[in-house]
This record gives C-alpha cells, structure tokens and sequence, in this order.
C-alpha cells in the first residue's frame, strides 16, 4: 500500500489511479460517502480559529498530533484500504496552507513514506514545457 495526499477535487483522478479516497476532513463534502479518519481532521475550535497559520499549526500539532498514535492510524488506514494505494484527502490545492501538509511531515518525522499525489496528466503537462 502506498500513501499518499491529495484534495476532494482530485478524486476523479485518484479512482482514475485505482487510489481510494480516505477523508481526513472534519466536514467531508456532501458527495463524498467513503471512508474518513476524522481524528486527524483539525477541531472545530481550530478551524474558526483566525489567528493564522502559525497559531494553527502549533494548536494541530498540539491538539491532534501530539494525540495520534501512528501505529494505530496506519492500520485502520490498512484495514479500510484492503491493501489498496491511499489518498488523505481534504479540500485545499497543494499550494494552499493545510492539516495534511502537516500531517504528511509528521508521518515522515516518524518513518512513513507520504507524498503529495500529482496526476499524471499534470506530469505529463509539466514536461511538455521543460
């Protein structure tokens, strides 16, 4: 199984890629019925936050992270993906301030190989223009 991250918007691309989609939203999309772990989505109270990324980052990490046994999460993530590859997925674009940039660096912190998925018509794109 592999691991990766994405948004709500990529989910054509990842069934595309035979990817399952796992929600790690507190709110996924009304569309969305799959799975969600939601205990790695970001609170309530950090969501309506206002303070800015920084105060979000250290409460996530603080209020979520500090809390998440790895371990745990990464067989449930096993359990419901029934050894297919994985995305983590949330609403923001990859160039957008999110939890699961944060989550994915703790992941690696702790060993786990996690990346960014990228389409690959966006790939295919990018190298028509190098």
């Amino acid at each position: 199984m592999k691991l990766y991250t994405s948004y709500f918007a990529n989910a054509k691309a990842l069934a595309k890629a035979n990817i399952m989609v796992i929600g790690i939203a507190l709110y996924p999309p009304r569309w969305y019925n799959g799975p969600s772990l939601k205990e790695v989505a970001p609170t309530y109270s950090i969501l309506k936050m206002t303070n800015g990324d920084e105060e979000y980052t250290r409460r996530y990490k603080a209020e979520v992270l500090a809390r998440l046994n790895i371990q745990n999460f990464l067989n449930q993530v096993k359990q419901l993906s029934n050894g297919r590859d994985v995305a983590l997925c949330c609403y923001e674009k990859p160039d957008e301030f999110c939890h699961r940039q944060l989550l994915a660096e703790h992941l690696r912190n702790n060993g786990v190989q996690i990346e960014e998925f990228v389409p690959k018509e966006t790939v295919q794109e990018l190298s028509l223009f190098e």
